[in-house]
């Protein structure tokens, strides 16, 4: 006897009940949130994630070389991804930078999620099912101060084995070249302060 089942981020994706995140892509000054600060970083995989190495059918495209990075204002342990995790969390595609709106006030940089398998198939009922997510350890605090329009957290790469663990995670000082993109895409009216990730003990 065989059964359906749905892989993935379980009740989440595959019922179509992620949450939108509030953090979202800032494309235009005017898009900035009163009372908000922009967020400049990059996040890496190395070795970066091979072709086919997803499992994700057409309907869950947009996770392809897709990092979650849940963000919080206190330090706690994200064991797996909640669906009020799911509402702070910053979109990155690996290998470029984002420019993203958050409440002008510090934060954490708490757990980093992977979609590796997001689809429908029958297997047997004794079938072993993975959750279809990896994820990238390391907790970060980020510091926001009184007046910042624009902070770079820096490049946070991850390093991983074979079985996906976190072997090592460096944070990259790539300020001249997010600078650079950062005002063709804004101008010069805003200054991006440097503020890199710094690494926490849990």
């Amino acid at each position: 006897m065989c059964r359906l089942i749905w892989v993935g981020l379980a009740a989440l994706l595959l019922t179509a009940c992620v949450p939108t995140s509030r953090i979202q892509p800032v494309e235009k000054l005017a898009d900035l949130p009163a009372g908000e600060v922009l967020v400049v970083g990059r996040i890496e995989l190395d070795p970066p994630l091979r072709p086919g190495e997803q499992k994700l059918s057409p309907r869950y495209a947009e996770y392809e070389r897709l990092a979650m990075v849940i963000l919080g204002e206190e330090l706690r342990d994200v064991d797996r991804p909640a669906l009020g995790d799911m509402k702070e969390r910053i979109n990155a595609t690996f290998g470029e930078h984002f420019f993203v709106n958050h409440p002008s006030r510090p934060f954490y940089i708490l757990k980093t999620w992977v979609v590796m398998r997001a689809e429908i198939r029958v297997v047997s009922p004794n079938a072993r099912v993975d959750d279809g997510v990896a994820p990238l350890q390391g907790l970060f605090r980020v510091d926001v101060k009184p007046g910042d329009q624009a902070v770079y957290i820096g490049t946070i790469r991850y390093h991983r084995d074979e079985f996906f663990g976190t072997t090592r995670v460096v944070v990259r000082d790539d300020y001249a070249t997010a600078n650079a993109e950062f005002q063709r895409r804004f101008g010069r009216s805003l200054t991006l302060r440097k503020s890199l990730a710094v690494p926490v003990r849990p």
